[in-house]
């Protein structure tokens, strides 16, 4: 069972309520399954945040293991901004632009408050690209569920103002914070390092799955006999009901059925 988080909380025990959720998550993902769903994230992605515990309970009720991977998403390929430039401020080719990208938080601030999860928009444009890849570093010692949301209350709740998702210091500083032994991250973290080539090669396996976006999930689909991909957590629905159909469910009493407005333990400050 889980721990649920209590109806009225402080900021800081709001990130300390999901970091003992996350570890009961981990336990979860450590067991081998018959089948694996990949699911692509980008730190800097608010819809990767909203993505990651619903994506977990398909771990919880069925037959599957849960893989998340990051990809790195360009704000320019989104149509957020058309350059990004020093000062990180977003462009917008127009108007219309200018508003998809609002939007796109606005949404985002929306079913966050749903999960009771803290969201802000963020200031500034993010280079997730060191985050992405100490994401890996955790994934290495299996401490990924607890560094990404770690990082994302951290990040999200604050729009990014209280933590530098660029810094290593303060990405080291993330991984002791959950127990990961860091020897060996700098020297990861390199350019050109381990951390940059399997970054790479997490990047190209979702671009042969045709990633548009993240959430990405990729599994194996029965009835087509291939690896299928789908962009956005509103696919879980689906996802779920394939993995019924293959007789996956962990009790009789598990249902396929999603919606995309979930609402998780309350954790909101």
């Amino acid at each position: 069972m889980l721990p649920v988080a209590p109806k009225s909380m402080t900021p800081n025990s709001s990130a300390k309520a999901v970091l003992a959720e996350a570890k009961g998550w981990q336990t979860i993902m450590s067991r081998g399954e018959e089948r694996i769903l990949d699911v692509y994230l980008d730190i800097k992605s608010p819809h990767s945040y909203l993505a990651v515990r619903p994506s977990l309970e398909v771990a919880r009720d069925y037959k599957v293991q849960v893989n998340f991977l990051p990809y790195t998403l360009s704000y320019v390929g989104l149509g957020l901004t058309t350059s990004v430039q020093p000062d990180n401020k977003r462009r917008p080719a127009n108007l219309t632009a200018d508003r998809k990208a609002r939007m796109y938080y606005a949404a985002a601030r929306q079913y966050a408050a749903l999960q009771g999860l803290p969201f802000r928009s963020p200031y500034r444009l993010l280079d997730s690209t060191s985050a992405n890849k100490a994401f890996l570093f955790a994934k290495t010692q299996k401490l990924e569920v607890l560094f990404l949301m770690q990082v994302y209350v951290q990040g999200w709740g604050s729009g990014w103002r209280n933590y530098e998702i660029e810094s290593l210091d303060q990405l080291s500083e993330t991984l002791g914070l959950i127990g990961a032994n860091t020897e060996g991250f700098e020297a990861y973290m390199q350019s050109e390092g381990l951390g940059d080539t399997t970054l790479r090669s997490c990047m190209e396996k979702a671009e042969t799955s045709g990633v548009t976006g993240v959430p990405h999930y990729v599994f194996y689909d029965t009835p087509l006999g291939q690896q299928l991909g789908l962009f956005g957590r509103e696919h879980l629905a689906l996802i779920r009901e394939k993995f019924a159909a293959d007789g996956l469910a962990r009790t009789s009493s598990v249902r396929p059925e999603f919606s995309h407005a979930w609402h998780g333990p309350k954790l909101t400050p």
